[in-house]
């Protein structure tokens, strides 16, 4: 009884933790935008004794950041940087303030670098693409969602298992398996 109750209060912790979960890891900031998926090191122009960390170059993993300059609140999907302000809602003639952002959380000296792969002879190339610096960035946090724009509303962000089309089916499942478990013990 005690394994199915853990087991179930783990299930429900982890399914209700990930639907609210925020977006949090170290990237490579291109100026506009972080490259968030690394694919390791390589040595800094050749030189064996300076290392570059490489980033995906892949659209898919760059999260574009949004700036201040008069941003009307925050935005799912990017990573919000900000100073508070406020912004006019038509609907009921007024100004509604909101917090400031900052998801770019730390910053680090290391150099990064963007590429389509990383092959193991691979040497970073010189120019601006290895100026760049490493960050720690979060977006996608629910502590902003009432800020948000209102031409981007946010929503829960959806939860990519495959799992989310059976939760019921599996709570009941594990309901009449703890019952069935139970009562099978109290006639014994």
């Amino acid at each position: 009884m005690k394994f199915l109750l853990s087991i179930s209060i783990l299930f429900l912790g982890s399914f209700f933790n990930l639907l609210f979960a925020q977006t949090t890891g170290k990237g490579c900031n291109l100026g506009n935008s972080v490259a968030t998926q690394f694919l390791g090191t390589a040595t800094y122009n050749g030189h064996s004794d300076q290392f570059v960390r490489v980033y995906s170059s892949s659209s898919a993993t760059i999260v574009p950041i949004i700036n201040g300059n008069g941003y009307a609140g925050y935005r799912c999907g990017y990573i919000n940087i900000y100073p508070s302000g406020s912004r006019y809602v038509a609907a009921t003639n007024s100004n509604v303030s909101y917090s400031a952002a900052n998801e770019i959380t730390a910053t680090y000296s290391s150099r990064c670098a963007t590429a389509a792969s990383l092959p193991a002879n691979y040497v970073s190339n010189s120019g601006g693409a290895e100026s760049n610096e490493e960050v720690d960035y979060r977006y996608n946090d629910p502590a902003y969602y009432a800020d948000a724009d209102p031409n981007y509303p946010c929503a829960s962000q959806p939860n990519n298992l495959p799992i989310d089309d059976y939760t019921s089916i599996l709570v009941v499942s594990i309901s009449i398996t703890g019952f069935l478990c139970v009562r099978k013990r109290a006639i014994i």
